[in-house]
């Protein structure tokens, strides 16, 4: 595998660093070299978030995603997208949450964005806001195919508590579900 780097942006709350531990956890399960770098603008819920995901087999020397090299971003909230998403290369894949970012047009042609749902599924699909994470973990799984399917759910399901592991498991799936059919269409 090649390096792949991701960044997921939000607000304090949303879940954006705990995707990143999983996608890094995961790696380094697997065999190989994974590392979150966050950034937050308050830890109090509300202000902006970002978490870069850098992935390799190979030994990682340098902790952050370079500006234009991010190959796919995930954004659910319009402040943390307006100011995260010059750092991912033109071409590459950004998803949204449509009910929350906006992309300009000039954005959709530089990018490929993808507007996914993520919030109402979590809400309404699955029963639990709290599961957005786990929807944006497996849409991004997905679209990157960075790790195993089965390896990345196991590492999630170790690290949310036992008692919501189905909740979890189903918000797991959707995002599959999803992003299959978003990429289906293009």
């Amino acid at each position: 595998m090649s390096r792949k780097l991701m960044r997921f942006t939000g607000v304090g709350g949303q879940g954006v660093l705990l995707a990143g531990e999983i996608f890094a956890a995961a790696k380094i399960k697997s065999g190989g070299h994974g590392l979150k770098t966050a950034t937050y603008t308050s830890q109090v819920r509300g202000g902006a978030t970002v978490v870069d995901i850098t992935l390799d087999d190979e030994e990682i020397f340098y902790p952050y995603a370079k500006e234009g090299e991010i190959d796919f971003m995930l954004s659910v909230a319009q402040v943390s997208y307006n100011s995260f998403k010059n750092g991912v290369k033109e071409g590459g894949t950004i998803v949204v949450e449509p009910n929350l970012v906006q992309a300009t047009e000039e954005d959709r042609k530089k990018w490929n964005i993808v507007e996914i749902p993520i919030i109402t599924i979590a809400k309404e699909e699955v029963g639990n806001v709290i599961t957005q994470s786990v929807v944006a973990l497996a849409i991004a799984n997905n679209y990157m195919d960075a790790i195993d399917k089965d390896l990345l759910e196991e590492v999630m399901l170790s690290k949310v508590p036992a008692k919501v592991h189905e909740i979890n498991k189903k918000a797991y799936e959707l995002g599959y579900k999803y992003s299959d059919a978003t990429k289906a269409a293009k």
